[in-house]
């Protein structure tokens, strides 16, 4: 009798979590498409903060490919490229790049690039930064990232990229030098991939397809 009670107890139990599994999984389906229209609305903002809206007239969020570079823009990791043309013709672009080499794991980048290799802009798309220190380099906590816009890099003064307390331009935060040089020297590494592959990048088939 106490064997059956167990068993039947036992069966109940299983039953519950298959049944909760199932719900869960139902639920992430039916939240799936809404969740893939957030970030997709989330990336165009933050393109369309980068790249001047009237500057292009190719559907910029169509265009996106995947790249890697573990050298350049954070090993192990796939990034997302988004190219501006108008008229056919390169106007800019926008690509994402990690860095370890904060506090506290990954910094996410977007940045972007105008065709002639000037920063158009920079911001951080994902962190775990000290609160009230290392998360000046948000755009509602400081205008520190601003500080990128217009910038280039030439082989011949990449001096310049590294904060000032290591002898470069860029300003370090006060009381802090690891997360503003981190995200200094990733944007400095966004340029030279983009230097180097600019030609590719511009006429690279999309390929990110349902994101």
């Amino acid at each position: 009798m106490i064997f059956s009670a167990m068993s039947r107890n036992s069966f109940l139990l299983a039953a519950f979590a298959i049944i909760c599994t199932a719900a869960v999984a139902t639920v992430n389906q039916l939240t799936k498409p809404a969740i893939a229209k957030q970030e997709q609305a989330a990336l165009i903002k933050t393109i369309n903060q980068l790249i001047p809206k009237d500057s292009y007239d190719n559907d910029v969020f169509a265009s996106c490919f995947i790249i890697s570079d573990d050298k350049l823009l954070g090993k192990g990791q796939s990034q997302q490229v988004f190219v501006a043309k108008k008229a056919g013709k390169p106007v800019a672009l926008m690509l994402e790049t990690s860095t370890f080499k904060g506090y506290a794991g990954e910094i996410k980048l977007a940045v972007g690039i105008f065709a002639d290799g000037k920063v158009a802009g920079v911001r951080v798309l994902r962190h775990t930064e000290t609160p009230g220190l290392g998360d000046k380099i948000q755009t509602n906590k400081s205008d520190w990232i601003y500080s990128f816009n217009k910038r280039d890099y030439q082989e011949s003064q990449k001096a310049r990229w590294e904060v000032k307390k290591n002898g470069g331009q860029i300003d370090a935060f006060t009381g802090a030098t690891i997360t503003p040089r981190a995200v200094t020297l990733a944007v400095k590494d966004a340029l030279i991939y983009f230097a180097k592959n600019k030609e590719q990048l511009f006429n690279q088939v999309a390929n990110c397809g349902a994101l």
